[in-house]
């Protein structure tokens, strides 16, 4: 999922501002808060065979909330929107904290011993932490002004900045990250050149 530029050509000024460039301060904020939770404690998870297939699953149902989101605003749907940013919200917050607690905990628990693909590991769940601040913002934002005519197309190249972030996150994710997470007769192996890689990307 990328950021169409039909949007980006319209004249009206997005109300948000949201910019690609914005995850670099919501992952500083997100790391502080990261490795403040896991200083309280020890992260603990078994490892589930089907969390990928899982955890793809909601990948793909965040992708149809967002083309519903864009959907209904084209419609001019706007009574629809409200409800639809808030499932959206929601669904994405306790995506990434299952995602957290049990594919990063187990990760990080397997390749502990190597510190620096533990900190590269936490770096990027700390980078998906600052997704979810920026569209947390984007929500509360569209919620406390609400979208309408006026607003649509603001609205709209808001949405293609978070429709990209998440989109390649995703990818990144499916085709690279999610390659770390082995049975527990391959812990502790040392991931290969190119997981290596795909966490430099995810950690930004």
């Amino acid at each position: 999922m990328r950021a169409r530029s039909g949007h980006a050509a319209r004249g009206t000024r997005p109300m948000f501002s949201l910019s690609l460039r914005d995850t670099e301060d919501t992952t500083r904020h997100a790391s502080g808060a990261h490795h403040a939770a896991d200083a309280g404690h020890a992260r603990r998870s078994a490892y589930d065979p089907n969390l990928i297939k899982h955890l793809k699953a909601d990948h793909a149902s965040l992708q149809a909330t967002l083309a519903r989101l864009e959907d209904q605003a084209h419609r001019c749907q706007f009574a629809k929107l409200p409800g639809t940013l808030a499932r959206f919200h929601a669904d994405l917050l306790h995506h990434i904290a299952e995602e957290d607690e049990h594919f990063y905990a187990h990760v990080a628990r397997s390749l502990r011993d190597d510190p620096l693909v533990s900190e590269r590991l936490d770096r990027a769940s700390a980078r998906m932490a600052g997704i979810a601040r920026m569209v947390t913002l984007f929500v509360r934002h569209y919620t406390d002004i609400g979208v309408a005519a006026p607003t649509r197309d603001a609205f709209l190249r808001d949405l293609d900045v978070i429709t990209a972030l998440l989109g390649d996150r995703i990818e990144l994710e499916e085709t690279s990250l999610y390659a770390l997470y082995q049975p527990p007769h391959r812990a502790g192996e040392l991931p290969d050149e190119d997981c290596l890689l795909s966490l430099d990307c995810a950690a930004g």
